[in-house]
């Protein structure tokens, strides 16, 4: 197929700052498999600045051998300025000699308000099939009132839409409230970390030589951007209180943001001595999950989360909120916990773990690892890649 992809949160280059990789991993994947993609990345300025995302210049990019077309506009995606982007330098041939050679695509995908928007005005206009995504973002912008001119817009594109496509189970439910009526099919795109992995993880515990849990000495770690929305105050106020009874615990906060000195101060005037070492690489994350024991990330409105795949496939014990990220694959005392996002019910959750036996957490462990395969890489981008078989037609 010759897909084009339709998103602002697509990076132009390696280690763009701010863009997390999902989307991208979803194109390379469809890349390998043997499809071309293209990409279109339109910025709303206002947004980017909001955002505090660095402004790059109009243009054709490169990354990973996929060509992105970025468009910077001012105004909130004018269909007249829309399709002159897509007329002159994404549809014709030989207008820009370096883009793949097609006429017209198979498919488009919208990822993110931005995306959703631009793809509905392409694919209408040329009768191209369309695919669109939610991510917690675009629950958002048809709730929220702050976003209010850009509500009828989204739905109206998502009652067009050829499927629709929620990044998690809970999204899936959102959408069908906020559009009761809705006709198109809703099937569920998720993410997945590499079987090579996992099966590393699993021959250790399957073995022997891998985890060795231990209640009383257990390491607790969590992996986030240390925003408002990651809620990790809960997490710091339970462990406060949890430490009073578990006294041989421990807690690690990996990641940066604007409330991390917030959380330093937090972790001296209580006397905590959690380990926050900041932002890390992906390989050193992966390592602190290999050692640690239960993974909390009680984050409210999570679209899905990498981090949560990431330690279930490490064999960790995870905890996620109810309605968010990945509630609808965790299931109670079988491969993890949910819990309210709320300092007690984070204490309750953890305290419930702390208390079971290590038989019984190696037990859990293993759940993951099965989890973390049948929610593989591989799998997640032939899931995506059968919807798009299934439904552009």
């Amino acid at each position: 197929m010759k897909i084009l992809l339709v998103t602002d949160l697509y990076p132009l280059f390696e280690g763009e700052a701010g863009i997390p990789l999902t989307i991208r991993d979803f194109a390379l994947g469809f890349k390998t498999l043997g499809h071309e993609v293209f990409v279109f990345r339109p910025n709303f300025m206002f947004n980017t600045f909001l955002r505090k995302r660095e402004t790059y210049k109009g243009g054709i990019y490169e990354n990973d051998g996929i060509k992105i077309y970025n468009k910077n506009f001012i105004l909130p995606f004018k269909k007249e300025s829309v399709l002159k982007v897509y007329e002159k330098y994404i549809l014709p041939l030989g207008k820009i000699p370096e883009t793949v050679n097609m006429d017209n695509f198979d498919i488009i995908l919208g990822h993110m308000p931005s995306g959703v928007m631009c793809a509905d005005i392409i694919a209408k206009k040329y009768n191209i099939p369309m695919l669109l995504a939610v991510h917690s973002s675009d629950i958002k912008v048809m709730t929220d009132f702050k976003y209010a001119m850009f509500k009828e817009r989204m739905i109206s594109a998502y009652r067009r839409a050829n499927c629709i496509l929620p990044r998690s189970f809970w999204l899936k439910d959102k959408i069908r409230k906020i559009i009761p009526d809705l006709k198109r099919p809703v099937e569920i795109i998720y993410s997945g970390v590499p079987y090579q992995y996992t099966k590393k993880n699993e021959d250790k515990i399957l073995n022997g030589s891998g985890r060795k849990f231990n209640p009383k000495k257990a390491k607790i770690l969590t992996v986030a951007s240390l925003i408002k929305r990651k809620n990790i105050k809960t997490l710091i106020l339970a462990y406060r209180k949890l430490k009073k009874k578990h006294k041989g615990i421990t807690l690690e906060i990996i990641g940066d943001g604007k409330l991390k000195q917030d959380f330093e101060i937090l972790n001296i005037k209580y006397g905590l001595n959690i380990k926050m070492p900041g932002h890390l690489e992906k390989d050193k994350i992966l390592e602190k999950m290999q050692e640690a024991d239960i993974f909390v990330l009680p984050s409210k409105n999570e679209t899905f989360g990498m981090a949560y795949m990431e330690a279930l496939a490490s064999g960790m014990v995870v905890c996620c909120s109810k309605n968010s990220g990945i509630d609808g694959i965790i299931n109670d005392g079988e491969n993890g916990y949910t819990l309210k996002p709320t300092a007690r019910g984070v204490y309750d959750a953890l305290n419930k773990i702390l208390n079971l036996k290590p038989k019984q957490l190696l037990e859990i462990s293993k759940n993951a690892l099965v989890t973390s395969k049948m929610f593989s890489y591989e799998n997640s981008v032939k899931n995506y890649l059968e919807k798009m078989e299934l439904f552009k037609l």
